[in-house]
Protein backbone atom coordinates (compact mmCIF):
# COMPACT_ATOMS: atom_id res chain seq x y z
CA UNK A 1 0.00 0.00 0.00
CA UNK A 2 2.78 2.20 0.65
CA UNK A 3 3.42 1.89 -3.51
CA UNK A 4 -0.46 3.34 -3.56
CA UNK A 5 0.31 6.40 -1.49
CA UNK A 6 3.41 6.84 -3.53
CA UNK A 7 1.13 6.92 -6.78
CA UNK A 8 -0.74 9.30 -5.63
CA UNK A 9 1.50 11.83 -4.64
CA UNK A 10 3.64 11.55 -7.95
CA UNK A 11 1.08 11.37 -10.00
CA UNK A 12 0.14 13.92 -12.71
CA UNK A 13 1.05 17.01 -10.04
CA UNK A 14 0.26 19.42 -13.00
CA UNK A 15 -2.65 17.67 -14.40
CA UNK A 16 -4.85 16.65 -11.68
CA UNK A 17 -6.75 19.43 -10.57
CA UNK A 18 -9.88 20.51 -8.48
CA UNK A 19 -11.31 23.87 -9.80
CA UNK A 20 -12.48 26.28 -6.63
CA UNK A 21 -14.51 29.26 -6.82
CA UNK A 22 -12.28 32.35 -6.35
CA UNK A 23 -9.59 31.19 -8.79
CA UNK A 24 -10.12 32.29 -11.85
CA UNK A 25 -9.93 29.46 -14.60
CA UNK A 26 -10.62 29.79 -18.15
CA UNK A 27 -13.23 27.54 -20.02
CA UNK A 28 -10.72 25.51 -21.78
CA UNK A 29 -8.60 25.10 -18.50
CA UNK A 30 -11.87 24.44 -16.76
CA UNK A 31 -12.88 21.72 -19.17
CA UNK A 32 -9.26 20.14 -18.88
CA UNK A 33 -9.27 20.11 -15.28
CA UNK A 34 -12.68 18.76 -14.99
CA UNK A 35 -11.91 15.98 -17.19
CA UNK A 36 -8.81 15.21 -15.11
CA UNK A 37 -11.09 15.38 -11.76
CA UNK A 38 -13.54 12.53 -13.27
CA UNK A 39 -11.02 9.50 -13.31
CA UNK A 40 -9.65 10.74 -9.54
CA UNK A 41 -13.53 10.35 -8.52
CA UNK A 42 -14.41 7.26 -9.75
CA UNK A 43 -11.13 6.20 -7.77
CA UNK A 44 -11.79 7.86 -4.64
CA UNK A 45 -15.75 6.37 -4.59
CA UNK A 46 -14.25 2.83 -4.97
CA UNK A 47 -12.03 3.27 -2.00
CA UNK A 48 -15.10 4.57 0.23
CA UNK A 49 -17.29 1.67 -1.50
CA UNK A 50 -14.69 -0.62 -0.42
CA UNK A 51 -14.21 0.58 3.09
CA UNK A 52 -17.86 0.51 3.70
CA UNK A 53 -17.87 -3.37 2.31
CA UNK A 54 -14.63 -4.70 4.09
CA UNK A 55 -16.26 -2.99 7.57
CA UNK A 56 -19.39 -5.35 7.28
CA UNK A 57 -17.69 -8.23 5.60
CA UNK A 58 -18.97 -11.31 7.66
CA UNK A 59 -16.97 -14.29 5.30
CA UNK A 60 -14.52 -14.62 3.36
CA UNK A 61 -17.47 -14.47 0.09
CA UNK A 62 -18.06 -10.63 1.25
CA UNK A 63 -14.15 -9.75 1.43
CA UNK A 64 -13.69 -11.24 -1.87
CA UNK A 65 -16.70 -9.67 -3.87
CA UNK A 66 -15.36 -6.08 -1.84
CA UNK A 67 -12.16 -6.84 -3.53
CA UNK A 68 -13.38 -7.02 -7.09
CA UNK A 69 -15.50 -4.61 -6.96
CA UNK A 70 -12.82 -2.55 -6.07
CA UNK A 71 -10.70 -3.98 -8.41
CA UNK A 72 -13.21 -3.62 -11.15
CA UNK A 73 -13.75 0.30 -10.46
CA UNK A 74 -10.16 1.15 -10.15
CA UNK A 75 -9.25 -0.28 -13.60
CA UNK A 76 -12.35 1.72 -14.81
CA UNK A 77 -10.39 4.82 -12.81
CA UNK A 78 -6.80 4.10 -14.60
CA UNK A 79 -9.01 3.61 -18.41
CA UNK A 80 -10.80 6.83 -17.78
CA UNK A 81 -7.42 8.32 -16.44
CA UNK A 82 -5.75 7.06 -19.20
CA UNK A 83 -7.91 8.42 -21.87
CA UNK A 84 -7.80 11.97 -20.33
CA UNK A 85 -4.24 11.99 -20.44
CA UNK A 86 -3.92 10.82 -24.08
CA UNK A 87 -6.08 13.15 -25.08
CA UNK A 88 -4.85 16.46 -23.38
CA UNK A 89 -0.84 15.53 -22.67
CA UNK A 90 1.20 18.44 -24.73
CA UNK A 91 -2.12 20.28 -25.36
CA UNK A 92 -1.55 24.31 -25.23
CA UNK A 93 -4.47 24.53 -22.80
CA UNK A 94 -2.07 22.26 -20.50
CA UNK A 95 0.71 24.20 -21.30
CA UNK A 96 -0.67 27.50 -20.79
CA UNK A 97 -1.52 26.06 -16.90
CA UNK A 98 2.08 25.36 -16.41
CA UNK A 99 3.00 29.22 -15.48
CA UNK A 100 -0.56 29.72 -14.49
CA UNK A 101 -0.70 30.94 -11.01
CA UNK A 102 -4.69 30.29 -10.56
CA UNK A 103 -3.91 26.46 -12.24
CA UNK A 104 -1.10 25.91 -9.74
CA UNK A 105 -3.43 26.92 -6.70
CA UNK A 106 -6.32 24.53 -8.20
CA UNK A 107 -3.48 21.89 -8.29
CA UNK A 108 -2.16 22.51 -4.96
CA UNK A 109 -5.48 22.53 -3.61
CA UNK A 110 -6.59 19.39 -4.93
CA UNK A 111 -3.83 17.54 -4.06
CA UNK A 112 -4.00 18.22 -0.41
CA UNK A 113 -7.58 16.86 -0.52
CA UNK A 114 -6.19 13.79 -2.67
CA UNK A 115 -3.56 13.03 -0.24
CA UNK A 116 -6.05 13.45 3.11
CA UNK A 117 -8.72 10.59 1.84
CA UNK A 118 -5.94 9.10 0.10
CA UNK A 119 -4.30 8.72 4.07
CA UNK A 120 -7.57 8.05 5.29
CA UNK A 121 -8.22 5.18 3.27
CA UNK A 122 -4.81 3.86 4.86
CA UNK A 123 -7.15 2.01 7.55
CA UNK A 124 -9.36 0.32 4.78
CA UNK A 125 -6.58 -1.07 2.71
CA UNK A 126 -4.42 -2.56 5.93
CA UNK A 127 -8.16 -3.73 7.39
CA UNK A 128 -8.26 -5.56 3.86
CA UNK A 129 -4.75 -6.76 4.48
CA UNK A 130 -5.94 -8.60 7.48
CA UNK A 131 -8.89 -9.93 5.85
CA UNK A 132 -7.21 -11.73 2.96
CA UNK A 133 -4.72 -13.33 5.60
CA UNK A 134 -7.68 -14.43 7.97
CA UNK A 135 -9.44 -16.22 4.91
CA UNK A 136 -6.34 -17.03 3.24
CA UNK A 137 -6.83 -20.40 3.26
CA UNK A 138 -9.84 -19.94 0.50
CA UNK A 139 -9.05 -20.53 -3.29
CA UNK A 140 -11.15 -17.10 -3.77
CA UNK A 141 -9.22 -15.19 -1.63
CA UNK A 142 -6.44 -16.78 -3.61
CA UNK A 143 -7.33 -15.50 -6.94
CA UNK A 144 -8.19 -11.97 -5.44
CA UNK A 145 -5.43 -11.16 -3.86
CA UNK A 146 -3.89 -12.50 -7.44
CA UNK A 147 -6.13 -9.45 -8.42
CA UNK A 148 -5.61 -7.15 -6.20
CA UNK A 149 -1.80 -6.93 -7.00
CA UNK A 150 -2.55 -6.75 -10.72
CA UNK A 151 -4.88 -3.68 -10.09
CA UNK A 152 -2.36 -1.90 -8.14
CA UNK A 153 0.46 -2.73 -10.53
CA UNK A 154 -1.97 -1.30 -13.42
CA UNK A 155 -2.55 1.83 -11.33
CA UNK A 156 1.17 2.45 -10.58
CA UNK A 157 1.49 2.71 -14.08
CA UNK A 158 -0.97 5.98 -14.50
CA UNK A 159 2.37 7.51 -13.02
CA UNK A 160 4.57 6.97 -16.00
Amino acid sequence: MQSLLKFVFSAGLVLLLMPRPGYALDADQKAVLDAYKKPWDIYISAMQSLENAIKSANSDEDVVKAADKFCDEANRFVDEYNEVREKYQGSDVIKSMDNDADAKKNIEDFMNDLRKKIEASKSTFDALKSDLTKYGSSPEIKRVQNRLASTMNRIQLVEL
